[in-house]
């Protein structure tokens, strides 16, 4: 029996435990999650400071959620390599992602990419 409080979404859970394979975790969660969450930014006032914040804020839990299950689910690839490869970009994404956090809330890669300084 389940209990009552406990959050149970196998599309959401499975990957956190290391039950989908790493192919769907890339595709369906890396690639497509993030092509549909960069979408969302289509329909936010550029010009809310409020609404950017939260962007993205959302975008780093939804950064670390895919980068967490990469890692756990890097053992149901075939190949013993590519698993390693997988463990090893998703421990330096979680090493690099407070730095581009921080750059992307004080604004620098923004003016950066406007060629300000």
């Amino acid at each position: 029996m389940r209990k009552a409080n406990q959050f149970s979404w196998p599309a959401v859970t499975d990957p956190l435990r290391g039950k989908t394979p790493l192919s769907r975790v890339v595709w369906v969660y890396g690639v497509l999650g993030s092509l549909a969450y960069g979408a969302l930014e289509l329909f936010l006032d550029a010009g809310s400071a409020v609404e950017m914040r939260l962007y993205s804020i959302g975008g780093l839990v939804f950064s670390i959620y895919v980068t967490v299950a990469t890692y756990r689910c890097a053992g149901n690839c075939g190949s013993p390599f590519w698993a390693r490869m997988a463990r090893l970009s998703a421990v330096l994404t979680l090493l690099l992602l407070p730095l581009l956090f921080y750059l992307d809330w004080s604004g620098a890669l923004s003016l950066a990419l406007l060629g300000e300084q």
